[in-house]
Parts: structure tokens; C-alpha cells; sequence
């Protein structure tokens, strides 16, 4: 018999539900396995009435996966909180929040822009390793006591993938700042052009209402700083501190990629003084 000790009566309650859903729906199938709860305590105790070879092949994957999925669904999010916090100093419950955020995001597969290498698989893997390496037909278990001293592995991944979310939440901040910073640059200075012409295709290239196109001129320090994300950038190939520094009434963006992350960029900073049309409309009007 495996026995599972709580501390706490929601989690064992929890668990206990899920345990007898899936057993009662796969008893037609002949898993041969009874969950009950000890009266007045909080411990699971699980019955297998077949031998250990079907124990192994087919119940054991069942209950090690039931207790997966109570890990990452109850405890995850609590943990990638707490690692930002303990391991990477963030205290501000916001900052906490959205670094947690992106985390989950990551280990759910919802971010494959950040490059960390099969952070969802692993960390599945590592708690099934954890739990099956340790259950057998006759495991009595704290539950708690497990997650905190058995998890190591898993830890890890958890703490390599917040360091990620803490990187790509810091760029992000970094991103607002300066979107935040062109947008007052626009509003504090006149505009010193009626429209720009952008044209997105191999190359992302200026052009002013006239279709002349716009070399980089000199930008004012105080735009420099303000996008300091462009310093690596040849000065020819930036594109972002050069079209502010014009200070365009409008900007028209031609474009088959809205989504690309200039055009995004271009229309978070100029908001309603921005057109976008595909760039089939555009291709005779410009001046090879």
C-alpha cells in the first residue's frame, strides 16, 4: 500500500479527487487500484491489487503523472516567485509578478523567442524522475517534505528559466522607456516634417513626402541617449533614432509583415500619426 502524508487538508483533498477521477475512469480498463483517505488525518492511502510488473508498466505512470500536474499547477508559480525574490533579490511584488509571468510563459512554450533550451521538457522530466524513482508499491511519503528535499533538479530548470524571464523583463522595461522617451521627444518638438515614407522590404529604407530618400543625418544627443538600444548599430543601418529626430506629422509605413517587430516598434512610438498599407501599393512611387 502507498500511504501520502499532507500538512495541508486542501492539497490532500485535492489530490484525493483527482486520484479517484482517474482511477474510477480507467477501472473498466482493469487498473485494479483503491484510493481512500484515513478519517481523521490528512493521508492518502493507494491500494494496487495487482503484481508489481503491472504496477510499474501501468499504474506508477499514472500516479506519477497525476502528481505532476499538481505540482506545476498549484506550486510553479509560487516557486518562480519566490526564486525571484530569494535567489535574484527582487522584492517589489509588480516586478515579482511579471518577471513569474514571463517564466510561465517560457515553460509553456509560449515564448519560443527566448532562446532556453527545452525548458518545458526537462523540467517534466526531472519531476518524473523525481517521483517514479521514489514510489513503489509500498512507499509511505510526506508530501511536502518531497517537494522541498527531492526537487533539486527540477529547481534548477526553474532558476535557469527566471534568470531568462529576469533578462527579457529588464529589455522589456528598457523597451518602454525608450518608446515612452520618443513618444515625449515628439510631443515637446515641433514637427519638422509633414510626412516620412517608410518602406519595409529587403532593407527598411526613409523616404520623405517628395519619395527622395532620406539618408541618416545627425541625431541630437539627448535622442541618442533616449535610444541607447542602437548604439551597436552602424549608424547607417539605424532606423528608429533617425526617423524621430525628423519629427514627421505622420508617418506612413509600407509593409506585407504589420507584426515585424520595426513596425511594432514605429507604431507604439507614433501611435495615431501612423498609416500602415501593404507594400505592393507603394513598389512604382518609389525611386531606385
Amino acid at each position: 500500500m502507498i500511504a501520502i502524508h499532507f500538512e495541508e487538508h486542501a492539497t490532500c483533498s485535492r489530490l484525493l479527487h483527482k486520484l479517484r477521477t482517474y482511477i474510477n475512469r480507467y477501472a473498466a480498463y482493469g487498473l485494479g487500484a483503491t484510493v481512500t483517505k484515513c478519517a481523521d488525518r490528512n493521508i492518502i492511502e493507494v491500494e494496487y491489487g495487482r503484481d508489481e510488473f503491472y504496477f510499474f508498466e501501468s499504474f506508477q505512470p499514472l500516479l506519477v503523472s497525476i502528481l505532476i500536474e499538481e505540482v506545476i499547477e498549484t506550486k510553479e508559480d509560487e516557486w518562480l516567485m519566490d526564486i525571484a525574490e530569494t535567489v535574484f533579490c527582487f522584492t517589489d511584488a509588480e516586478e515579482k509578478r511579471q518577471i513569474a509571468a514571463i517564466a510561465h510563459a517560457i515553460l509553456h512554450g509560449e515564448r519560443p523567442d527566448i532562446p532556453i533550451i527545452h525548458a518545458h521538457s526537462r523540467r517534466r522530466n526531472y519531476l518524473y524522475e523525481a517521483f517514479s524513482t521514489y514510489i513503489d508499491p509500498h512507499t509511505s511519503f510526506y508530501y511536502e517534505a518531497f517537494l522541498t528535499f527531492r526537487l533539486k533538479k527540477y529547481g534548477d530548470v526553474l532558476v535557469d528559466v527566471v534568470g531568462k524571464a529576469i533578462d527579457e523583463y529588464l529589455l522589456e522595461q528598457e523597451y518602454q522607456t525608450m518608446v515612452e522617451g520618443c513618444r515625449q521627444y515628439l510631443k515637446q518638438t515641433a514637427p519638422k516634417r509633414k510626412l516620412i515614407y517608410v518602406v519595409q522590404d529587403q532593407q527598411t529604407k526613409l523616404y520623405n513626402e517628395h519619395w527622395a530618400r532620406l539618408t541618416n543625418a545627425a541625431v541630437p544627443e539627448e535622442l541618442e541617449k533616449i535610444c541607447m538600444f542602437e548604439k551597436d548599430v552602424d549608424k547607417d543601418k539605424r532606423l528608429i533614432s533617425p526617423l524621430v529626430s525628423r519629427v514627421p506629422a505622420h508617418v506612413h509605413i509600407f509593409s506585407d509583415e504589420p507584426d515585424h517587430a520595426i513596425v511594432l516598434t514605429i507604431q507604439a512610438i507614433f501611435q495615431e500619426r501612423l498609416t500602415i498599407t501593404p507594400l505592393t501599393t507603394c513598389v512604382e512611387k518609389v525611386k531606385k
